[in-house]
């Protein structure tokens, strides 16, 4: 995919890409800029704003997908997961739009009762109901704190349904949701799954190996262990009496007799199986851990596995009937199969390998870097982002760069790769060891330094051709590296590890701390004042240019992997959960700005306005679509690293990339069928 500034441009791309695929050529190439930017053009809900932020990569959201649903239309459904993400679509699940539910709370399922009428439920005893197709959910108080895994109606008039979770509770309603009552309890482990056929006959499994089965509505059960004390995660209906379940293991089996006695299923694998789903013409379907399909025939007696392409873990099927199904997964991921699971495709778009580290050199040019070998660029704000030729599959730690053209990459076994075209393409450097380098800082196109594991620091004078090892005095793994003049450097790393250098790193001294927590990222405002974020929330300051440090209070006990200075006072720190603190007076006071995401942000960068991106585990990029509005701030008055200004770097030139990668190319993008299918 090509980034093309111009709209003109960009609208004849799009002309030429569809007479490509009119026309069926295949050149290498252009196949792959193809693919590359059907995903940009298929998804609109990259900007839809909500609490100030837009999805950047993955699309629609990357937040991990714990369930989805399908109308038997196939048309209109939902789906949710982890931070309250519910997501719905109008065309079998080719667009998505983001919905705003009243909470943030991790949902697990989502069941409907008709194309507009929805339930869903997750944690803290949260019920979620929607009679209007998601443009407004509103919460049901049932007076149950319990977490909810699982939901479901009655396939008959859809009156009767269940709700299961936590220590063997058990909800019922009668009256399609209006009102709900907690069933006795049978068990005391976790509910995971409810399976109902109709208003007499639910079977419910969980933890331990528990299978509950009634054929009166849940006024008496029938309690066994059908594979023994491994947890247990899908069930199924055959026929009234004919009910299959699935758990840890590779463990299937079936009852003939409505649960009273059990038959082990041999599937030839001790595989964890994550969920099943069977329909009316006796197929069925399973998911494991590796992220196989199993496919059956014949009503669950026997079971064949299918791989897909690549491994993700998919967490929920749905079929509506035995030809079309959906799944969704880990890192946002949604599929669709039209064969009865023989193929499936993406309904979601972009990379879900991990980002680690971000780059902006100024509003709208930046560089990602992350695991497998991946760069992504981008020039317009990360509108789009291209991923780019690596030449590698090592893991990819961070990136820096000292103008649009020059940049510079480190990552797992010694990898160094350096770029003079901005990212066109890239070579390698001769690092000289094959330590993990996770942090990369130039003063110029010329100097520049790496740290990394067992206490590593090499330096090049030579534009990242070949680099020397420089002695630490340390073998705790150095985490991050900054320069503040030709001769000041300061890095942090593992058990409170603070080197400073003021000879342009020829010798390092360790400056003593009161702390033991691994520090992971470290930034300065200017030649005095600068931060370090790490373990369990901390956060250090100092105003000497790192002699000194001082503990800050922190909104956060959680890790945090990176920080960021923006001007004279502002400071941004981000981590685990999606959690992201701001301080607008030089690290006082925090404040916590809410994100849109669950997932581990390894990256932050902030430019001022609104142009702060996070960045993290399963490709997760975001970017706020408005100013921190609880905060104020002016512009630097000084530059937060000194280097020659960007603004003396030559005019930009739009980057066109020698190889691009398609998006994650391991699962096809799903073309939506024509209007007559």
């Amino acid at each position: 995919m090509i980034i093309f500034r111009n709209i003109f441009y960009r609208q004849l791309f799009r002309r030429i890409i569809i007479e490509i695929r009119a026309r069926g050529v295949v050149a290498f190439g252009l196949v792959l800029l193809a693919s590359s930017f059907s995903g940009v053009i298929s998804v609109s809900a990259q900007n839809l704003q909500t609490t100030g932020w837009s999805w950047q990569n993955p699309l629609p959201q990357g937040n991990p997908l714990t369930s989805i649903y399908f109308d038997a239309d196939k048309r209109a459904g939902f789906a949710v997961g982890q931070g309250g993400t519910i997501l719905r679509s109008e065309n079998g699940g080719f667009s998505w739009t983001r919905q705003i539910p009243p909470t943030e709370s991790a949902l697990s399922d989502v069941e409907a009762i008709g194309p507009r009428h929805a339930f869903a439920v997750g944690a803290r005893g949260t019920i979620l109901e929607t009679t209007d197709g998601g443009k407004k959910w509103l919460p049901l108080e049932v007076g149950f704190k319990d977490h909810f895994y699982d939901a479901e109606f009655s396939k008959g008039d859809q009156k009767v349904g269940f709700i299961v979770g936590t220590y063997g509770s058990v909800i019922k309603t009668t009256d399609s949701g209006k009102t709900w009552v907690q069933l006795d309890k049978q068990v005391d482990s976790h509910l995971t799954k409810v399976e109902v056929l109709d208003a007499s006959h639910v079977t419910i499994v969980g933890d331990l190996g528990v299978a509950l089965t009634t054929s009166d509505g849940g006024a008496t059960w029938e309690k066994s262990e059908p594979c023994g004390t491994v947890d247990l995660s899908g069930a199924g209906y055959v026929s009234p009496d004919e009910i299959l379940v699935n758990g840890k293991g590779g463990c299937v089996a079936r009852t003939s007799d409505g649960g009273k006695t059990w038959k082990r299923i041999g599937i030839y694998s001790t595989v964890d199986l994550l969920t099943m789903s069977m329909t009316e013409n006796g197929r069925g379907y399973m998911t494991d851990s590796n992220g196989r399909v199993w496919i059956s025939g014949d009503g669950g007696s026997t079971w064949l596995p299918f791989n897909l392409r690549t491994n993700p873990k998919i967490t929920s099927i749905y079929f509506c009937d035995g030809m079309t199904g959906w799944g969704v997964g880990e890192d946002g991921l949604i599929l669709r199969t039209d064969d009865g699971g023989l193929n499936w495709q993406r309904l979601s778009f972009g990379s879900r390998n991990s980002v680690n580290d971000l780059y902006f050199q100024d509003d709208e040019f930046g560089w990602a870097v992350g695991a497998n070998g991946k760069i992504w660029i981008t020039d317009d704000a990360g509108g789009n982002w291209l991923s780019v030729y690596s030449s590698t599959k090592a893991n990819l730690n961070a990136v820096d760069a000292v103008s649009y053209d020059h940049a510079f990459v480190v990552g797992d076994k010694g990898t160094v790769l350096r770029t003079n075209n901005g990212g066109i393409a890239w070579g390698p450097g001769i690092s000289g060891t094959k330590a993990d380098l996770l942090s990369v800082y130039f003063l110029d196109k010329d100097t520049g330094y790496a740290v990394g594991s067992d206490g590593t620091i090499i330096r090049t004078r030579l534009a990242g051709a070949y680099w020397e090892r420089l002695p630490s005095g340390t073998e705790y793994w150095l985490e991050d590296v900054i320069f503040l003049n030709k001769n000041r450097g300061v890095v942090v790393g593992d058990r409170g590890t603070v080197l400073t250098t003021d000879d342009g790193g020829d010798t390092w001294s360790k400056v003593k701390l009161n702390i033991t927590d691994n520090l992971y990222s470290v930034d300065f405002l200017d030649e005095k004042v600068g931060f370090a974020v790490g373990a369990k929330g901390i956060v250090i300051r100092t105003v000497d240019g790192g002699e000194t440090w001082r503990d800050l209070e922190s909104p956060f006990r959680s890790n945090l992997y990176s920080v960021n200075v923006y001007g004279s006072k502002m400071v941004m720190a981000a981590g685990d959960l999606g959690r992201v603190a701001v301080s607008s007076d030089g690290g006082e006071t925090w404040e916590v700005q809410p994100t849109i995401t669950t997932n581990t942000i390894n990256s932050v960068v902030y430019k001022g306005g609104s142009n702060l991106w996070i960045a993290g585990i399963g490709g997760s990029i975001l970017k706020r679509t408005r100013p921190l509005s609880t905060l104020s701030f002016s512009a630097p008055k000084i530059p937060p690293i000194l280097r020659p200004s960007s603004r003396k770097d030559k005019p930009r030139k739009p980057r066109v990339p020698i190889v691009t990668i398609p998006d994650d190319g391991d699962i096809p993008v799903a073309q939506p069928p024509g209007e007559n299918q």
